[in-house]
């Protein structure tokens, strides 16, 4: 079933158009707008935000366990759970078109494809700036949906998988219409934070040791591990090393300002190195699907 699905996701990738994110990222954000006000103090937000998620989160999952104890075929389920949650080719994709219409000097069509990608405002971005994002993005993206899930969903399960998914969403539904340091996020970044931590840091390393090995534990050591969060700014750091490029950046949000971080010294990138961005995590991906099936091989033997 792990095999199937990753072959699925490979070769028929599932369209934003009836994709179960897009129904369920509408459902979060109003559920978000609904129980968030604006006026109450930090304590109302912890708490209504921790209930929101928690609530919802075992609303799906009783329904889905049921299911389960029902399925002739439980395995089938928890596979196309697997296949729902994996993203990798449409994130691509969308890459690798922003990166060719930036080479045709289409900006303004750029960012009208990067922003519904990202939470922050893209209308003043220019051509380095849309490639940036682009990368940030990109490398974030299937950090969290997978590689993450492929590592919970082979530690813990498909439940799991699930929660975590489900989570993500959440998170990213309600960052559409919220600052980055909002009261209200604050229990479910920090409990996302909590699940990604040795996931992003093993694929961190992964890319690290692959190209660059030297300037990615610089770049960690001294703008990954004091970045606004420790684990993208782990991940950013060696992909700025590996590519060879300047990541990070002050960025809009809400129409406010916020000075992130620069990592790296380098020059600003270019179009070109999108491609070799998603060849570096490419070839992360490569190494533990061996990993996977070798330690599988050797089970069985």
């Amino acid at each position: 079933m792990f095999l199937l699905a990753l072959l699925a996701e490979r070769f028929l990738p599932l369209s934003s158009w009836y994709h179960p994110n897009t129904f369920l990222s509408v459902i979060f954000r109003a559920l978000g707008k609904r129980v968030y006000r604006v006026k109450e103090p930090n304590s109302y937000h912890y708490l209504s935000s921790t209930l929101c998620f928690s609530l919802v989160i075992l609303v799906i999952i009783t329904i889905t366990v049921l299911l389960l104890e029902f399925a002739y075929y439980p395995e089938l389920l928890a596979g196309l759970i697997l296949y729902i949650c994996l993203q990798w080719q449409t994130p691509q994709k969308k890459a690798l078109r922003i990166a060719r219409l930036i080479k045709q000097n289409q900006k303004a069509t750029a960012r009208e494809l990067l922003k519904p990608l990202v939470a922050r405002e893209v209308d003043k971005l220019s051509s380095a700036g849309i490639c940036k994002a682009t990368m940030e993005t990109f490398a974030l993206r299937v950090a969290r949906h997978y590689f993450t899930v492929i590592f919970i969903y082979l530690a813990f399960g498909a439940m799991a998988t699930l929660s975590y998914h489900l989570l993500s969403l959440m998170h990213q539904a309600w960052r559409s219409d919220l600052a980055p340091n909002n009261a209200f996020l604050r229990p479910i970044s920090w409990l996302l934070f909590i699940i990604e931590w040795l996931p992003m840091r093993m694929l961190t390393v992964t890319i690290a040791m692959s190209k660059a090995t030297k300037q990615s534990i610089h770049y960690i050591k001294h703008y990954g591990r004091h970045f606004y969060q420790s684990n993208s700014g782990w991940l950013l750091s060696a992909c700025s090393a590996s590519v060879a490029v300047q990541l990070g950046g002050p960025a809009m949000y809400q129409t406010q300002r916020f000075n992130k971080m620069r990592i790296g010294t380098d020059r600003l990138p270019k179009a070109e190195d999108i491609a070799v961005l998603i060849s570096r995590l490419n070839q992360a991906r490569g190494f533990w699907l061996l990993v996977i099936f070798g330690i599988e091989i050797i089970k069985t033997i």
